[in-house]
C-alpha cells in the first residue's frame, strides 16, 4: 500500500503564453506528482483556480493578453485567492522579476533559465501559505 496516496495532491496552475515553456513547466511539476492545469493566457484563470482548489499558480510575466504581474495583482487584490500562491516565471532579468514580485505581492519568483528549481519553489511556496 502507498503510504502517500492519502496525502492530498497539490495542484498548479501555469500559465504561460509559450507552448514550450508551458509545457516544459508542466511536465516537471508532473513528475514530481503534482496535479497540473496549464493555460495559454489569462483567460480562464479565475474559473481554473476556482474549480480546481489551485494551491499555487505559476505565471509568465511577458504575456501579450495581460502581462503576468498585472494579472497576480488582480489575485492580490481578491479575498478567494488569498491562501493560493503566486510564483511569477520570466526570461527577464533577476533584479527586475524580484522588484515586479514585490509590487505585486508574488510569494516568489524563478527564471526560465532555473526551471530546475521549480518544484522546491512551488513546495516553498505552498508551506508558506500554510497548505502544506
Amino acid at each position: 500500500m502507498n503510504l502517500q496516496s492519502s496525502k492530498p495532491v497539490m495542484t498548479v496552475l501555469v500559465i504561460d503564453d509559450s507552448e514550450i515553456a508551458r509545457s516544459k513547466m508542466e511536465a516537471i511539476l508532473e513528475d514530481a506528482g503534482m496535479h497540473v492545469i496549464g493555460l495559454p493566457s489569462p483567460i480562464g484563470a479565475t474559473r481554473a483556480m476556482l474549480s480546481n482548489r489551485v494551491d499555487v499558480v505559476v505565471i509568465d510575466v511577458l504575456m501579450p493578453a495581460m502581462r503576468g504581474d498585472r494579472l497576480a495583482a488582480l489575485f492580490r487584490s481578491n479575498p478567494r485567492f488569498k491562501n493560493i500562491g503566486v510564483i511569477l516565471v520570466s526570461g527577464a532579468a533577476e533584479t527586475e522579476l524580484q522588484s515586479l514580485a514585490l509590487e505585486v505581492q508574488a510569494e516568489a519568483t524563478i527564471s526560465k533559465s532555473q526551471l530546475d528549481q521549480l518544484v522546491a519553489t512551488v513546495q516553498d511556496v505552498k508551506r508558506r501559505m500554510g497548505t502544506a
